[in-house]
């Protein structure tokens, strides 16, 4: 039949109604390891399905743990009431978290291994309850500054016993000194979940004491020394949304350079927190994004190009790291439940005091980074001359990315979420939630029905006629020279054919074979050397 514009925009609309029909379903994926070649390294899992939070495995006392790993804490702690301990302290510490979380309970002492490394008398907090904490895990495991400051293990028994006891150091600064000519270092990498699908894989290596090969030259990256005496902190330079330089707010933080920015790499974050300045002009771009307190919503197939500047070196954010899809739940105004997905900003925002942006997980999955304590601070003190500094390399083609966006969220909304509710909809859909007093959009909401069937029936017509003005023209240019292709080869055929009976009413029946030497081609030789042509839908 012949195609025009409505037939296309009929096909669009039908496929969006049957994916509509589709239920919903949160699943949790099972963690997944990549491996490394060298045995040194620790293997890192990914945390439920959506890559929040590293794990790795240790041993303590004879039994298997996983842990959190957590780069911006030093102490080490787990829940193991049944656990056989070398040693008990007799005091008890208490560690809370910038999310609000906790762990207080007895210091006490076991023989710890981690890759290839064994403390022989390692100081954690024995925690009294998981409350609050993923079930997947049985504690935390803290990598950086052993330093009164950070470590509330030193800090109360230095308290306790004096300044001079080593029996509260942090289990990196313990290793180092166990190992007095291995580099004071350790190298990480993380890696990214595909969305939320239960076959990808995320992990990521975790490793003490020299580089991964692959990335032999990040000790020719620049060397971003810490700013913070007890973290791993270094001046932000800059930031970018689609090409367009952010300006950065001032830095609350004293001594900080006009036009820098004082940022944590921390693991134990998984998104990225930014002053609100900041998190609202990366998804102010995105039309269509509402946001509801700090927090932005934005249309699931839609991103934006966010880099950011450190050390004069540009590390691109992949365009998935920077929204996560939800499945999830709410009730109508009628009291109905519905099933829907919504795609939540991981660039959030920071209110903090003694930094001011923490670049988490969504920012380290782009880069191979290196935490370096420096040779002259292999005991982790407050560093000199010589002191502690981060080595980055970015892991992520910005370029390559963005392909790889399209084709990775537009599968995950076709095949597993057919249909996403643009954020637009939502305070009218489930005004409980998104109540229109603490939500505000990049443009003026539409009245809707408050039927979850209208609205995606409104989500599916938009998408439609998005995708249609789009491609629309492209796709009907092709179908056409296609036809025109066809009708050529046709054209030709005939010709060929008509030439051919000329030929046979006028050649003589006589055959003489015709010898062909080694070098002559056939026709099916020279099209076998010419490259296919393959034309496709980038959306």
């Amino acid at each position: 039949m012949p195609v025009t514009f409505r037939t296309v925009a009929v096909l669009l609309l039908s496929t969006c109604a049957a994916f509509a029909a589709l239920s919903l379903e949160r699943r949790d994926a099972p963690a997944s390891e990549i491996p490394f070649q060298k045995t040194s390294a620790v293997n890192i899992t990914d945390d439920s399905y959506l890559d929040y939070f590293y794990l790795v495995n240790i041993t303590l006392g004879g039994r298997e743990f996983t842990v959190e790993l957590d780069t911006g804490s030093s102490d080490f702690w787990l829940y193991a009431p049944e656990l056989q301990v070398a040693n008990d302290s007799g005091l008890t510490a208490n560690i809370t978290y910038l999310d609000r979380r906790s762990a207080s309970g007895p210091i006490q002492f076991a023989e710890l291994q981690i890759g290839e490394y064994t403390v022989p008398s390692q100081a954690f907090i024995n925690t009294r309850s998981l409350a609050g904490w993923p079930v997947d895990r049985s504690g935390l495991l803290g990598v950086s500054f052993s330093t009164d400051n950070l470590s509330r293990i030193e800090r109360t028994i230095h308290r306790a016993w004096g300044k001079s006891s080593t029996l509260g150091r942090s289990v990196m600064a313990n290793i180092f000194a166990q190992n007095a000519s291995m580099e004071a270092s350790y190298d990480l990498t993380l890696g990214r979940k595909v969305d939320d699908e239960e076959s990808s894989s995320a992990g990521g290596t975790f490793i003490i004491g020299y580089h991964d090969p692959r990335y032999s030259n990040i000790t020719q990256a620049p060397q971003i020394p810490k700013v913070v005496a007890d973290e791993w902190a270094g001046y932000l330079d800059g930031m970018t949304v689609n090409g367009e330089n952010i300006p950065l707010p001032a830095s609350h933080i004293a001594h900080t350079p006009p036009g820098k920015l004082v940022a944590l790499f921390d693991s134990g974050t998984s998104n990225v927190l930014v002053p609100p300045s900041l998190a609202d002009a990366v998804y102010s771009q995105i039309a269509g994004s509402i946001k509801v307190g700090d927090s932005w919503l934005i249309p699931c197939y839609s991103a934006a190009n966010v880099t950011f500047v450190i050390g004069g070196m540009t590390y691109p954010v992949h365009p998935l790291d920077i929204s996560r899809v939800y499945p999830t739940w709410g009730l109508l105004s009628d009291g109905t439940n519905a099933t829907y997905v919504v795609c939540e900003g991981s660039i959030s925002t920071l209110q903090a005091d003694d930094v001011d942006v923490i670049l988490g997980d969504v920012f380290l999955k782009n880069t191979y980074t290196s935490f370096n304590f420096g040779s002259a601070n292999r005991d982790q003190t407050p560093s000199g001359a010589n002191g502690s500094f981060v080595q980055l390399l970015s892991t992520t083609d910005a370029d390559d990315a963005w392909i790889d966006f399209h084709l990775t969220r537009g599968a995950t909304l076709s095949e597993k979420y057919p249909i996403s509710i643009d954020p637009a909809f939502l305070p009218a859909l489930f005004p409980r939630v998104y109540s229109s007093q603490n939500a505000t959009g990049t443009g003026a909401l539409t009245p809707i029905a408050v039927r979850v069937s209208r609205a995606l029936e409104a989500t599916c017509t938009d998408r439609a006629t998005t995708l249609l003005s789009t491609y629309g023209p492209v796709a009907i240019g092709l179908l056409a020279a296609n036809l025109a292709i066809m009708l050529l080869l046709c054209i030709i055929a005939l010709v060929a054919c008509t030439r051919r009976r000329t030929q046979e009413r006028t050649v003589s029946a006589t055959y003489n074979p015709v010898a062909f030497s080694n070098k002559q081609g056939s026709e099916h030789d020279l099209h076998d050397d010419m490259p296919a042509v393959i034309y496709n839908d980038q959306y």
